[in-house]
């Protein structure tokens, strides 16, 4: 193939024998030539069949701008955004061609001026890595970091967050913080800031707009609704999971109903019963969580050393993800009863995502509660790995069975509505 004097960053036009294609170039492997496209994605081209290459625009390195300097203003609230990282503090990095996280947390009211006139934006950061890079200590170190802006009497907080493990974070902080007196609003975004078709700023601009006009109380979710930029949807912090890997709208509230409708001019349409700040509340902190608990997968070919090494290495939990109303192989319960007796606690979740469990309907439901397995009604599996790697830090052992029943945060719901379900 020809050689071309172009640069990462320039804006070229990539002819084909079958195709046309403008985009800006990016830093390619060998035997493939990468243009980002104009509508955000990567489009990887076979350097072998290219046909020419024009330049349209030269790459200008664009001078960084300097943060001014924020006024507080004594007639607003004021709202901590606390920075974890991910996509929505995110821009392209033209050298790689991947997207990574460059913004400071100063540079999200840069990003967003709109903020500055809803609230008084304190931002701090607290670590900046990919949610795939999430671990329960960051979650204990995040919860530590909210209790301190608390002691500032702040008027909510807002933790932006990568979404891919969002909804573990947005469970972890609901137990761990529990009775709070201010909104907690996580939010992400599918896609980056610098993109045209990003949803950052709706985002952004929703959680902030809920927390100054409501006397909402607790963790929740704020991200699209839908693809389009109308509204954000309030999703419950323990009923929250997302879909789609790569839609706006791609987190749902499952077995439930979000709280309510938060739209970019301020305008809050509730859908349901929500807690509220009350002075009265005490704050309840439990922040230890014990990490050997797992999630394991039913599915046909489970293999039985699977579980035998959970039971090996003393793993305290299961969360089992059932077929069905919650079901497992009969080769299975011999080695469930045998976890059992050794203390380890087995949670039944259900695989469908929507819907309960239910462990009395067939005689294999029934075998498994005589082993031992505990029913975790309509928990998402998410959701009870995060609230049995709590329970385990927090509680007496004895007292754990019990506790994993019990509805302690929105967690289950006994009686699920037709229209929580998928919305249509």
């Amino acid at each position: 193939m020809k050689k071309y004097n172009f640069k990462e960053g320039d804006l070229i036009e990539v002819t084909t024998s079958t195709e046309k294609s403008q985009g800006i170039l990016m830093q390619s492997p060998s035997q493939n030539l990468v243009i980002k496209l104009n509508n955000g994605y990567n489009l990887s081209i076979n350097k072998n069949d290219i046909k020419s290459i024009k330049l349209l625009q030269k790459y200008k390195q664009q001078k960084e701008k300097k943060v001014s300097q924020i006024k507080f203003n004594k007639n607003l609230p004021t709202i901590s955004i606390l920075h974890t990282g991910g996509t929505i503090a995110s821009k392209v990095d033209y050298k790689t061609g991947a997207v990574s996280a460059k913004f400071s947390p100063q540079d999200l009211l840069q990003i967003f001026p709109e903020l500055q006139n809803t609230a008084n934006i304190k931002s701090k950061l607290i670590f900046q890595i990919f949610s795939e890079d999430m671990e329960p200590k960051h979650w204990i170190i995040l919860a530590k970091e909210i209790l301190k802006e608390i002691k500032n009497k702040i008027n909510g907080i807002i933790i932006t967050h990568g979404t891919d493990t969002l909804a573990y974070t947005s469970a972890a902080l609901s137990f761990m913080l529990q009775d709070l007196n201010i909104p907690i609003l996580l939010v992400g975004a599918q896609r980056s800031s610098d993109r045209g078709s990003s949803d950052a700023a709706l985002n952004l601009i929703c959680a902030t707009h809920f927390i100054t006009k409501t006397n909402f109380t607790g963790v929740a979710v704020c991200m699209h609704s839908s693809i389009e930029d109308n509204y954000c949807y309030i999703h419950p912090g323990t009923k929250v999971k997302k879909l789609h890997s790569s839609r706006r709208d791609a987190f749902k509230t499952i077995n439930d109903k979000p709280y309510a409708k938060a739209y970019p001019d301020g305008k809050i349409e509730y859908l349901r019963d929500y807690p509220k700040k009350d002075s009265s509340k005490k704050l309840d902190i439990k922040i230890g969580f014990d990490q050997k608990v797992a999630i394991l997968k039913a599915r046909p070919g489970l293999n039985i050393k699977e579980l035998e090494f959970y039971e090996k290495n003393k793993y305290k939990g299961l969360i089992l993800e059932g077929t069905g109303l919650g079901h497992l192989p009969l080769y299975t319960l011999k080695i469930l009863q045998r976890m059992n007796k050794k203390g380890i606690f087995l949670v039944m979740t259900p695989q469908t995502i929507f819907g309960h469990i239910n462990l009395n309907v067939y005689s294999r439901g029934r075998e498994l509660q005589n082993v031992g397995i505990i029913s975790g009604e309509d928990m998402l599996a998410e959701t009870a790995y995060v609230k049995l790697g709590w329970l385990l830090a927090n509680y007496p052992k004895n007292q754990i069975r019990k506790l994993i029943t019990e509805n302690l945060c929105g967690e289950i719901n006994k009686r699920i509505l037709p229209d929580e379900y998928i919305e249509e």
